[in-house]
């Protein structure tokens, strides 16, 4: 019920948005580059796990971080006043002790500012539950809609594995009962658990999946994928990249999500769309918010367009505005988007690229719902993409 409650909370906060989004669509993005609606803030690569799977906490340094006293001024800059959707990631958000406060002011900057998203391997329960509660709360009082999932990517000892953390399943258990109970309790909050899939847990997703249901938890599973400006895992993608028994396992595994899934939620929307790049030969059937109003900020303040995009640039040097329009980034954009797109698997806020573009989101609904009703006919459903010989 509270997961309901909340997705007609984004959708009544998302359709209010709508004449401007499809004017944004048809319209002032084919004329002009328009502002970021879509922030992601690796906020530090400090991280409590060890994961096998991303090399991001190799990274963590604490003293180069931007500290807020850096971040307020990047964000007083009217550029940033278009952010509608923001997700704080890392490394691990709650070993900034000051991640509250960052959200506070993130909230001052922000005026558009509808959702927050908040990743969290919830390893540290003591450190982390206060924290995040406070979070909940202050979004509460500012009518924000906040969301935050804890990473389990296995059941008792595969979860210890895969993050390399003794007694890690049962610390990330502590904070996963104390948002449940406290998504109870405010219906601007939805938790949920997120689990990445990859050869060293793929026998353990079913297993993953009884133990949400019998916990009545929303569960999102993810691909791996490799990105250095994300997840400093590009050197691992030979090692632990995908072979033809996890491709075979993860497509069916992942129709039947979609069969499960309402086709009007945004997971079905994500587990079509690796559905169909496993079948397709890893062409994009997805539509993308970065490709034209996204931005990805790391913790010492260099920018990015997305997680495949190069450096355009440091905030503490230059101005975010003067960096996301400069002439020669804006061609790398065009670069990206017609050479690295085409094959991204990146899940990053699919439900805000599905919501902003609409005719290829209608498109979607019919197709998820004959897949729905027959996964049989997945492959007849395919949209043909100019890469894969088809035509979107």
């Amino acid at each position: 019920m509270a997961t309901n409650t909340f997705r007609l909370q984004y959708l009544a906060k998302t359709a209010a948005g709508v004449p401007r989004d499809l004017v944004n669509t048809f319209v002032n993005s084919r004329l002009h580059p328009i502002r970021p609606t879509v922030l992601i803030y690796n906020c530090t690569w400090v991280c409590d796990a060890r994961c096998t799977m991303c090399s991001n906490w190799k990274w963590g340094d604490r003293k180069s971080d931007m500290t807020l006293e850096q971040l307020e001024p990047v964000l007083a800059n009217p550029f940033w006043g278009a952010v509608e959707n923001l997700n704080i990631s890392g490394g691990e958000p709650t070993t900034r002790n000051d991640l509250p406060e960052m959200v506070e002011t993130f909230q001052r900057h922000l005026p558009r500012l509808r959702k927050l998203g908040i990743n969290t391997t919830g390893l540290t329960p003591k450190r982390a539950i206060p924290m995040l509660t406070r979070i909940v709360e202050f979004c509460a009082k500012n009518g924000i809609l906040v969301s935050i999932r804890v990473s389990l990517d296995g059941i008792g000892d595969v979860h210890d594995q895969v993050r390399a953390v003794t007694k890690g399943f049962d610390k990330a258990c502590q904070t996963i009962e104390a948002m449940h109970a406290l998504a109870k309790t405010y219906d601007n909050f939805s938790f949920g658990i997120a689990a990445t899939i990859f050869a060293t847990n793929l026998t353990d997703a079913e297993n993953i999946l009884a133990w949400a249901r019998t916990k009545d938890l929303d569960v999102v599973f993810n691909m791996l994928r490799f990105t250095d400006a994300m997840l400093h895992n590009k050197e691992l993608e030979e090692a632990i990249g995908f072979k033809k028994r996890e491709e075979e396992f993860m497509r069916k595994f992942f129709l039947d999500r979609v069969q499960e899934e309402s086709v009007l939620s945004g997971q079905a929307f994500l587990y079509l769309h690796y559905a169909d790049m496993i079948a397709n030969g890893y062409h994009r059937t997805m539509p993308c918010p970065f490709q034209s109003q996204g931005l990805l900020l790391n913790p010492t303040g260099d920018l990015h367009y997305c997680e495949n995009s190069e450096k355009l640039g440091n905030v503490l040097d230059d101005s975010a505005e003067s960096l996301y329009f400069k002439a020669s980034n804006l061609e790398h954009r065009r670069h990206l988007i017609d050479k690295v797109c085409p094959t991204c698997l990146s899940p990053c806020q699919v439900n805000v690229g599905a919501m902003k573009q609409v005719v290829p989101y209608a498109k979607f609904l019919k197709r998820a719902y004959k897949v729905k009703r027959d996964p049989d006919r997945h492959i007849e459903t395919l949209p043909v993409t100019e890469e894969a010989g088809r035509i979107s």
